[in-house]
């Protein structure tokens, strides 16, 4: 169930979800930070399964929804940790009035994994809803469904509809979200400062992965900013 991206550091679980009739992933990442204190990224479901493989990586602290798109486990998370941090996109925090949040995601760390994850928004306003984060350890950009392409282990709905969008194999934003990015100044200067962070890997909360030259891939997604 539970894949290491990174030896003792970094895990994933991916799960199929049903979106316009099609199937599509949604991945939920682990992040092993110092003193054994894990960090769950875009959770989904809750099962005695993924407790008990939760547990054997350490302890649950933080529980982190980037996006507004994954948020229908958050209660069973809530009622399962009710010790932990729970931090989402002020967007979802809105969405979601019955939950308790610990802290807004902003394109400021917060300082329960301060110097240990890096973290910042793709040319958004002070609240963004949409966050990327960026592990050193491994080298590892982790981004929510900010960005879609085609392929092989993606399931066949979720190819239809990132090829319904006019994307193919390459990494891209889609078509309807590059136009809410009115500023362009603001984007080129949050993709310049992701462009800084020690990363070639990556993995999304949609399912993608990119295991080598994944700065270039994720430059290329942006080239049109900087035309």
């Amino acid at each position: 169930m539970f894949t290491e991206w990174e030896s003792n550091r970094i895990w994933y679980v991916d799960k199929p979800y049903r979106k316009l009739g099609l199937t599509h992933t949604q991945r939920m990442v682990v992040v092993k930070l110092e003193d054994d204190l894990l960090m769950v990224i875009s959770p989904i479901e809750l099962t005695t399964h993924c407790q008990l493989e939760l547990s054997k990586l350490g302890t649950v602290k933080y529980i982190v929804s980037p996006t507004p798109s994954y948020h229908q486990h958050l209660s069973e998370w809530w009622l399962g940790y009710s010790k932990a941090y729970f931090f989402a996109s002020h967007a979802l925090i809105e969405k979601r009035t019955d939950l308790n949040f610990d802290g807004a995601l902003s394109r400021q760390t917060p300082k329960q994994w301060q110097g240990q994850i890096l973290q910042t928004s793709i040319g958004s306003d002070d609240t963004p809803n949409k966050m990327v984060f960026c592990d050193p350890i491994s080298r590892t950009l982790l981004i929510s469904d900010n960005l879609i392409a085609v392929q092989p282990e993606l399931p066949l709905g979720q190819k239809l509809a990132t090829l319904a969008q006019g994307v193919k194999y390459e990494l891209s934003l889609p078509y309807w979200d590059r136009r809410q990015y009115k500023n362009k100044t603001m984007l080129r200067a949050s993709i310049q400062e992701i462009m800084t962070w020690p990363f070639d890997r990556m993995i999304s909360s949609n399912g993608l992965k990119i295991e080598k030259n994944a700065k270039d891939a994720f430059y290329q997604a942006f080239w049109w900013a900087f035309q």
